[in-house]
């Protein structure tokens, strides 16, 4: 798939209407690693409606920069089934379960599906990082940049983009300010 595949998908986003159909329920389902982009294809070549939240992805490297499109939440796509629909969703064989929903519970999926959708806009026009809260007191990992593959503790957060980790060296402790996107939570 390349990127105008995703360029039209973000179209076909914003003009999605994500409501109540009678029999049917919009579920999150859960997708086998990176297996997102090819669900979404099994669905719409089988007639299953689909969400899949998308934001622009920029990567700089030395002499190029590189824009692209990724899921705003990993592993996961937003599905109006009905059992018959799911069961034709297992046999795609890139999916390895969906949560279980209920009336009331789509109800408040199909509200922050809506809400999804004006941040997805929004992600369009500027940077959008989705991340756990990185809250003080959260350990985390430097997963790019000098200080890859060091592990700390969250001490503080400044505005947007710049976060103090404390780093432990030798029985020693330092502290530095990383920006946002070089960590990860660290499980």
């Amino acid at each position: 798939m390349n990127d105008d595949y995703f360029k039209i998908l973000l179209q076909k986003n914003n003009g999605l209407n994500i409501s109540n159909s009678p029999g049917f329920l919009w579920t999150p389902v859960r997708t086998k690693p990176r297996q997102e982009k090819k669900f979404i294809e099994y669905c719409e070549s089988h007639g299953i409606a689909f969400y899949l939240p998308l934001r622009k992805n920029i990567r700089r490297y030395q002499r190029r920069t590189v824009e692209f499109y990724i899921p705003m939440f990993t592993g996961y796509v937003f599905c109006s089934l009905d059992q018959d629909l799911y069961q034709k969703a297992v046999l795609s064989n890139r999916i390895v379960y969906r949560l279980q929903m209920n009336e009331k519970s789509e109800t408040e999926l199909i509200k922050d599906l809506c809400d999804i959708q004006m941040i997805e806009k929004i992600a369009n026009e500027s940077d959008v990082i989705v991340r756990p809260e990185l809250a003080a007191g959260k350990k985390i990992i430097v997963k790019s940049g000098p200080l890859k593959g060091m592990r700390g503790v969250a001490e503080k957060r400044k505005g947007k983009t710049m976060i103090t980790i404390n780093v432990e060296i030798l029985g020693q402790s330092v502290s530095t300010e990383t920006d946002v996107e070089d960590i990860e939570v660290d499980d």
